[in-house]
């Protein structure tokens, strides 16, 4: 059960598809609860309801809460586009009180439909495979699924969904926090078999709940020789691809800067975003330097062309505390894809954040945590290009090492074939 669609351009999608093709003997069904279409080659049935069908049904019971979709992209529900537009202003604010409204009505909305259960039942899954939200709703449904099937099931959480290790100056925060954590507890308590996105949630998970976690990220095939991009003419291309929440759009920001003042003595460098978070006035402004351009959202295959044509692919965490604690234990899922480009990688971020911890651990990034750092960097690289072509084989090497496609998908398949004859 997932909360958006499996669709191979988001990044649940992606991440999912990545993991689960061409592991052989394995037949998914996917329950999701946002509106749109799935599109990939791995799941052979899907269940949709969301917020706009559980309203229908409230006002008509004739209408279903939620319904078996087929490969028909008209049998999905939808966004219209002045939908999108407010879901987009909603998703830009994040008030509390908009995500309270959104469990409101699934708490009182009938999600517990004869079709949902007729679905669930005519699949009769032998095992549950639960990415783990900080959701109350996906939560609920989660436990719900568990307690009808009454088999095993498999959790695998990439952010922090229950520590207390965050900061706000809300009450509003910590009152969600507290209540949601609860169930997020509840949801890994019933799982046989904990994946994690990193080590340092691996070693805090394990402490907390006392049982075995075991990290899982996405993969590639690294048994090729890398293809290193030798040629290095200016102006350098950077590239950041992937949203810019918890504070990334600021670090981003200071990349962004430091290339508009190396750009004062020439054409030394560009610097493209793509990203399909919607841009706020304040990002505008901060990316409104000579050679920075955002372009917006891209397919994931542009994605794999644009960041092959790079020189330099950017990795950006936020540098103040609160976005630090918030992506303390998340893994970035590009940095995989920026491995096996076999590209140099600039990071910008500090070591108390696991995707950080990651790329300074394993030595395969230049790694900053101010402007001057970045700048600095940026001066070195673009008057020797032998420190990008380094910098390329260092993290294809790391990508080797860490991220193989054979023994991380040996390692799924042998754990979900033992967990479900468990």
């Amino acid at each position: 059960m997932s909360s958006t669609p499996w669709d191979n351009s988001n990044s649940f999608g992606n991440s999912y598809t990545n993991l689960f093709e061409n592991i052989d003997e394995t037949e998914i069904a996917n329950i999701y609860c946002r509106p749109g279409m799935p599109d990939n080659n791995i799941v052979g049935k899907y269940f949709q309801m969301t917020e706009k069908t559980l309203i229908s049904n409230l006002k008509n019971k004739n209408n279903p809460s939620g319904k078996e979709i087929s490969f028909d992209p008209s049998s999905a529900t939808t966004l219209s586009e002045k939908e999108q537009k407010s879901f987009d202003t909603v998703r830009k604010k994040r008030l509390q009180v908009f995500l309270w409204l959104r469990e409101l009505i699934w708490k009182v909305g009938r999600w517990k439909s004869p079709e949902l259960i007729k679905f669930i039942d005519e699949f009769d899954p032998d095992l549950i495979f639960q990415p783990i939200y900080f959701s109350s709703h996906l939560c609920d449904i989660t436990l719900f699924i568990k307690r009808h099937c009454k088999k095993p099931m498999v959790g695998y959480v990439s952010d922090d969904c229950y520590t207390l290790r965050q900061f706000s100056l809300s009450p509003l925060y910590w009152i969600n926090r507290i209540l949601v954590r609860r169930k997020v507890g509840k949801v890994i308590r019933n799982c046989d078999l904990l994946y994690v996105i990193s080590d340092i949630q691996k070693r805090e998970y394990e402490k907390i709940f006392n049982k075995e976690c075991k990290i899982l990220t996405k993969c590639s095939d690294f048994t090729s020789e890398p293809d290193i991009k030798r040629i290095h003419p200016l102006p350098l291309k950077l590239v950041y691809t992937g949203n810019l929440g918890a504070g990334r759009w600021k670090s981003l920001s200071l990349v962004s800067k430091a290339v508009g003042e190396l750009n004062k003595e020439g054409n030394k460098a560009v610097f493209d975003i793509y990203s399909a978070t919607p841009l706020s006035d304040k990002m505008k402004k901060a990316f409104a330097y000579n050679g920075t351009s955002f372009k917006g959202a891209v397919s994931s295959k542009e994605v794999d062309l644009i960041q092959s044509d790079a020189d330099i692919l950017v990795h950006a965490e936020g540098l103040d505390l609160k976005s630090r604690l918030q992506v303390h234990q998340s893994f970035s899922t590009k940095i995989v894809d920026y491995l096996y480009k076999a590209r140099a990688i600039l990071a910008v971020g500090t070591e108390d954040e696991a995707s950080i911890d990651y790329l300074i651990k394993n030595d395969c990034a230049v790694v900053c945590s101010d402007y001057e750092q970045i700048h600095t960097n940026l001066l070195k690289i673009i008057s020797n290009e032998e420190i990008l072509n380094e910098l390329s084989f260092k993290a294809y090497n790391c990508g080797r090492k860490n991220h193989s496609s054979q023994r991380i998908k040996t390692m799924l398949k042998n754990d979900l074939k033992r967990i479900s004859e468990k």
